[in-house]
């Protein structure tokens, strides 16, 4: 995982994606899923949970299946960048050089 916190006693395994390349990718989450104790639980953080999955098959109405509902369908949590709980946010990260220099726009 890109980030781990310890939420209400849980673990929470916070995995970043800027997208998903191919199945095998994002099919090895759904493996490890299986196997997490009960107090652990992967969750992903998308850059763009509305982007169409890779190989998704063109729907009737012209839409791709996205990060986000495929997490859904997988019972997975997902949060984008704006909707990630604040209580999951280090401030004191976000204040540090390394941060400031990797975000410098």
């Amino acid at each position: 995982p890109d980030f781990i916190k310890d939420v209400n006693g849980k673990t929470i395994l916070l995995e970043s994606k800027g997208r998903f390349w191919d199945y095998q990718e994002y099919n090895k989450y759904v493996w490890i899923k299986k196997i997490l104790p009960e107090n652990m639980e992967l969750v992903f953080l998308f850059a763009e949970p509305n982007s169409p999955m890779p190989q998704a098959k063109i729907r009737k109405d012209g839409t791709k299946r996205s990060h986000a509902e495929w997490a859904w369908a997988n019972d997975f949590r997902w949060f984008s960048e704006e909707s990630l709980p604040s209580n999951w946010i280090d401030e004191t990260y976000r204040q540090s050089e390394e941060f400031l220099r990797r975000n410098d726009d």
